[in-house]
Formats: structure tokens, C-alpha cells, sequence
């Protein structure tokens, strides 16, 4: 049984044990709310306590469980104490009420489970920049999936639909064991063949959750670039462009790729990297006109009025809940990504749709 099975099971548990605690009444003394509240804390410690000691438990498990509590156990309890005081003809108001949270949250739960996360969007910016004539760009960030299906196909669709000059992969390709990813490479190489075979130039690197050789077969079988610490020089509708593509892993390659953007350049200077916290590393005075990277997805949650609770990035988090803005005058741009973090993580997308990036960029003069 895997782990979102198990949690699933746990989060059910945590909404029965209180259920049984009082009968499957709504409580209406101190104490039967005090016997639901142990019945429902002992019920899951002892599931994250199993669960722990089975599954390889690390944060993003705990984060799921969380979730699971918040869209499974709330609804479920609220809704069976409801449904019990309905049928026996007890309902008071604030029963009325927790029957209307228990729609409320669970409807969240299948919005930000099964829906959002599907729900595509085009993200299109405008930046100007040292370049003789306008030039379209695409970001594809954060597939992040072990398989190809109707979501992703949809998001190179609308992609190529777009017609960008050139295309950005900023990394996280895949994510998944070794025999998922070998066995779906096929349909990876393919995908990728199909923006290759549409746009002038695809340029990818490596992310978080990619294995570097893995994805430089991949890449290198599509036909595109596969830029990891390396800087290339191309010309793209006559535009010259130096292209730079950095990994997050620690390398003496990547510090002298960065380190070499200090050099000035004619041409129009990307960084392509999957952190947007790349930019903190550029040395003081380097030629880069802008810089494309992904990675936080947006924060995959993002509250009304607040924005994404947590990023995992360093720059500002009005930047990493997607978008384009300035830090240390360095143009960044920053994709909310195509799809989820996988493995332990709850898939979820709330407040955060899944999109594909357009930038636009502008002659200086124009702008």
C-alpha cells in the first residue's frame, strides 16, 4: 500500500474514532467534546506513529497528513455529526453550521486536489531589454511528473500554440524512481521532440528532482539544449543571444559558469536556472538581462490576501508566487510551473493554477 493510501486511511480513522466516541451524536456536554478530542488525538498518533515506522516519513509526509486532516477528517466529522442529528431531528444551529464547513471544506478539498491542478493557464509578462527586435519566449517549469499524460501534452500544446521564438526548461523534467523514469522515457524523448520540432531553440536544465544523466539523454535525443553550467552563444530571428544554464548542485562548473557572466556581452545575456535564488550568487556588476527559473511552484497554496505560506526560495516571496520583478536590478522571472511535487507531498494546487510562461521581450527603445 503506498504512503497516500495509508494517510488517506488515517485521516478516515481521525473522523471515526470521534464519530464512535459519542455514539455518532453531535457532543453537546464538555465532556463528550473532551472524549471526541482524545478519541481523534490518540487515533492519530497511533496512524503517525504506523506510518512513520513503515514509510520513509519525512516533512512532505507530514505536510500530507496535515492536508488529509484538513480536507478528510474536518468535513467527515463535522458532515457525520450532521447527518446523525438530521436523522434523528436535532439539528441546532450550530450543527446547521458545521454541516455547511463540512461541504464548504470538502469541496476545497476536491477543487484543490482533482481540479486546479489541471486547470492550465497561460502567464504572459512583458519585459524590455538590450535586443534589436521583439523576442518571445516560453517556459515549460516543473513538469515534474513520472509519466506523460493529457496534462502535460495540453501544456506543450498551448505552449507551441503560443509560437515563441525560444523555449526555456528551468528544470524538474520528471520526478520519480529509476524504473518509472526508464520506462517512460520514450514518451518524454517525445514530447520534448515535439517542441523542438516546433520552436528554433529548446534549452533545458536540471532541477531538483531530475537525475542529471537521465535527463541529458532525454534532452539530447530531442534535439535540444542541455545546458547544465554551460554558456552558449546562439541567434535566435537575428537576435545574438548568450544563453547561460546553471544546475542547483554544487559544482566548480557552476561557479565559473556564473562567474563568467561578469564579462560583458553584446548580446542579449539569459541565466536559465531552476532556482530563482540564483540571482543572490551573480557577482556584483554581471551582464545578465534576465534571469528564468522555476521551483516553487507558486507555493502550490496561496492564502487570500497573504499569497503562498511557504516557497522553499530565497527571493521575495511576492516574486516566487510566480511572476516577473526586480532583485538587485536583475530582471527575474519566475514560473508558478505546469505541475506538483510528488512523492510525499500532497498534490495539491489551491489558489495556484499550473501555468506555461510567455515573456515578451522589447527593445529598450520601444518600451
Amino acid at each position: 500500500m503506498g504512503l497516500s493510501r495509508f494517510l488517506l486511511i488515517v485521516a478516515a480513522c481521525c473522523a471515526l474514532a470521534p464519530l464512535a466516541a459519542t455514539r455518532f451524536r453531535p457532543p453537546v456536554t464538555i465532556r463528550e467534546i473532551e472524549k471526541s478530542f482524545v478519541a481523534g488525538v490518540i487515533t492519530l498518533a497511533i496512524g503517525a506513529l504506523a506510518a512513520s515506522q513503515t514509510y520513509d516519513f519525512g516533512v512532505f509526509a507530514y505536510t500530507h497528513l496535515l492536508y488529509l486532516l484538513a480536507v478528510v477528517t474536518v468535513p467527515a466529522l463535522l458532515g457525520g455529526w450532521y447527518v446523525t442529528a438530521f436523522i434523528r431531528r436535532r439539528r441546532t444551529r450550530l450543527v446547521n453550521l458545521g454541516g455547511a464547513l463540512a461541504i464548504i471544506i470538502a469541496l476545497l478539498g476536491v477543487w484543490g486536489t482533482h481540479i486546479e491542478p489541471n486547470w492550465l493557464a497561460t502567464e504572459i509578462v512583458a519585459v524590455t531589454a538590450p535586443v534589436d527586435q521583439p523576442l518571445r519566449i516560453g517556459v515549460l517549469a516543473d513538469m515534474q511528473t513520472p509519466n506523460i499524460g493529457r496534462h502535460e501534452q495540453n501544456a506543450v500544446d498551448t505552449l507551441i500554440a503560443e509560437e515563441p521564438d525560444l523555449v526555456l526548461v528551468p528544470g524538474d523534467f520528471f520526478q520519480g524512481s529509476v524504473d518509472a523514469i526508464a520506462a517512460e522515457t520514450p514518451a518524454f524523448i517525445e514530447l520534448l521532440t515535439l517542441l523542438t520540432a516546433n520552436v528554433n531553440v529548446v534549452a533545458v536544465v536540471s532541477g531538483d528532482s531530475d537525475r542529471p544523466d537521465e535527463l541529458k539523454k532525454i534532452v539530447e535525443a530531442a534535439g535540444a539544449l542541455y545546458l547544465d553550467n554551460q554558456i552558449t552563444d546562439l541567434t535566435v530571428e537575428g537576435q545574438p543571444i548568450r544563453l547561460a544554464g546553471v544546475s542547483v548542485f554544487a559544482a566548480t562548473s557552476r561557479l565559473d559558469t556564473i562567474a563568467s557572466l561578469v564579462e560583458p556581452s553584446d548580446a542579449f545575456t539569459i541565466l536559465l536556472s531552476h532556482r530563482p535564488g540564483v540571482v543572490y550568487d551573480l557577482p556584483v556588476g554581471s551582464d545578465v538581462d534576465l534571469i528564468v527559473a522555476g521551483h516553487t511552484h507558486g507555493g502550490q497554496i496561496s492564502l487570500p490576501f497573504f499569497g503562498p505560506p511557504v516557497t522553499f526560495s530565497k527571493v521575495p516571496r511576492t516574486l516566487a508566487a510566480g511572476g516577473l520583478g526586480l532583485v538587485d536590478n536583475y530582471p527575474v522571472y519566475v514560473s508558478t510551473g505546469v505541475g506538483l511535487e510528488r512523492l510525499q507531498a500532497p498534490q495539491v494546487r489551491l489558489g495556484v493554477r499550473p501555468s506555461i510562461g510567455i515573456i515578451d521581450v522589447f527593445p529598450a527603445s520601444v518600451g
